[in-house]
C-alpha cells in the first residue's frame, strides 16, 4: 500500500501537477482499483475534483461486435463532452487478457478509431487536456512478460519512481542534439532506414504522459522515409500478438508489410485504416534506465535503454509532421548487441551504438550512469 500510495502522489502531484478546484477524469480500465483508489485520494489531497469512468475490455469487445456508427458516435460525443469539462486526464489500464479484442471484426475495429478514437483522444484528450497514461501491473501482464508477478511489480515502481527534474535534466542533451539534426541514418541487424526530421522542436517525456516515462520524440517529414525494419520487440495491439513485423518504406509510405507471428491479415487491416496509418507520426528514443528487458507492454518497451520507435500513425501536434490516422502504433527495435546491434547517426554523428550512446554530452545517458541518480 505504501507503494501504490507512494506512485499514486507521483502521478497527481508531480506528473499531472493537479492544482486546487481543478476535475481529474481517471478513467480506469480492468480490474485493478488499488491504484485508482489511491490515485482518486490524491487528487482529492491535492485540492482538485475526481470523477472516473469504470471500462472493461472483454464488455467493450461484446459492444463492438456489433456497434453501429450512431452508437458509436454517440459515445464519442458524451467523452469528448466529459474531456472538455476536465483539466486532467489520467489513464490506469490493466487486463485479465490481452485478447479480449481479438474477436472485434476489422471492419467494427476501424469504426471505432474513425468515430471514436479520432474524435475523443486524438483530436480532444491528447491536445486539450493535461493527460497521463499507464498501464498497472498484474498477474496477466507478469505472466506475458515472463516474470513472476512480484518482480513485474517491482521493476513498475523503480523505472516509475523516479526524480523527473534531474532525469529531463539528463534528456535535454539529446533533445537538443534532435534538434540540430536534419538527416537520420539507422543500420543494423534487420534494419537500414533513412529519413529527415521534420524541423519542429522535439519533445521529452519525462512524466508528463506516460510511465514509465523516458523518450525523447520528434517525428520524420512525413514523405522521406526510405529503407525497411524488422522491429525485434514482439507487440501486443488491438488484441492480437505480433512479433517480427517488417515494414518496408518508400517516399514515406509502408509499401509492404509482414510479421513472422502473428494475424497477417489483421496487420495489413490496420495499416489500411486510413490514409494516414501508412505513413510515420514520430520517430524516438528511450532512456529509461531500469527498464532492461522486453516486457511485452509498448508502454514499458518503448521507454527501454538503448531503444527507438518509428511509429506507423497519427502525429503529435506539438512536435509532429501533420499526419492524421486512427492509429498510433509504437513499434519497437532494440539495438543491443545481443539483439544483433545497431547504430544511429543524426546527419554526420554517430549518436548510437549498440544500445549506448558515444557522444560525450550524451554518455550521462547510458543507463550505467544514469541509474544512482534517479531514485527519487
Amino acid at each position: 500500500m505504501d507503494g501504490l500510495r507512494r506512485l499514486a502522489g507521483v502521478i497527481v502531484e508531480r506528473c499531472c501537477r493537479v492544482k486546487p478546484g481543478e476535475r481529474v477524469l481517471i478513467e480506469v480500465t480492468g480490474c485493478e482499483d488499488a491504484l485508482a483508489a489511491e490515485v482518486i485520494r490524491a487528487v482529492y489531497g491535492a485540492g482538485g475534483e475526481p470523477l472516473y469512468i469504470q471500462r472493461w475490455d472483454s464488455l467493450q469487445a461484446a459492444w463492438l461486435e456489433r456497434a453501429g456508427a450512431g452508437a458509436v458516435s454517440l459515445c464519442a460525443a458524451r467523452d469528448k463532452a466529459l474531456m472538455l469539462g476536465t483539466d486532467v486526464y489520467i489513464g490506469l489500464r490493466s487486463s485479465a487478457n490481452s485478447f479480449d479484442l481479438s474477436s472485434v471484426p476489422a471492419e467494427q475495429r476501424r469504426l471505432y478509431r474513425r468515430e471514436y478514437e479520432m474524435p475523443v483522444h486524438f483530436r480532444t484528450r491528447i491536445p486539450k487536456t493535461r493527460w497521463l497514461v499507464t498501464r498497472v501491473p498484474n498477474a496477466a501482464m507478469a505472466q506475458s512478460a515472463g516474470l513472476p508477478t512480484r518482480e513485474l511489480t517491482e521493476l513498475y515502481y523503480r523505472c516509475c519512481c523516479l526524480d523527473y527534474a534531474r532525469f529531463r535534466e539528463r534528456m535535454e542533451p539529446l533533445r537538443a542534439a534532435m534538434g540540430r539534426a536534419r538527416r537520420v541514418r539507422i543500420l543494423g541487424e534487420g534494419v537500414d532506414l533513412r529519413f529527415e526530421l521534420c524541423g519542429r522542436a522535439p519533445a521529452i517525456c519525462a512524466g508528463e504522459r506516460n510511465l514509465p516515462a523516458g523518450e525523447v520524440f520528434s517525428a520524420p517529414e512525413r514523405g522521406s522515409v526510405e529503407g525497411y525494419i524488422r522491429y525485434n520487440v514482439p507487440t501486443d495491439f488491438e488484441g492480437a500478438h505480433f512479433a517480427g513485423v517488417r515494414l518496408e518504406f518508400s517516399r514515406g509510405r509502408i509499401v509492404s508489410a509482414s510479421c513472422e507471428s502473428g494475424p497477417a491479415d489483421m496487420l495489413g487491416a490496420i495499416l489500411d485504416t486510413d490514409g494516414g496509418a501508412r505513413y510515420t507520426g514520430e520517430f524516438a528514443m528511450g532512456t529509461n534506465p531500469f527498464i532492461d528487458r522486453a516486457v511485452g507492454d509498448t508502454l514499458f518497451d518503448e521507454k527501454a535503454a538503448g531503444s527507438f520507435h518509428l511509429t506507423p500513425g497519427n502525429s503529435y501536434e506539438s512536435c509532429g509532421n501533420g499526419n492524421r490516422s486512427g492509429i498510433h502504433w509504437d513499434l519497437v527495435y532494440r539495438m543491443q548487441p545481443e539483439h544483433g546491434g545497431a547504430e544511429i547517426w543524426f546527419d554526420d554523428t554517430l549518436i548510437s551504438r549498440n544500445g549506448l550512446f558515444v557522444p560525450e554530452e550524451l554518455r550521462p545517458l547510458n543507463p550505467e550512469s544514469l541509474r544512482g541518480e534517479l531514485e527519487a
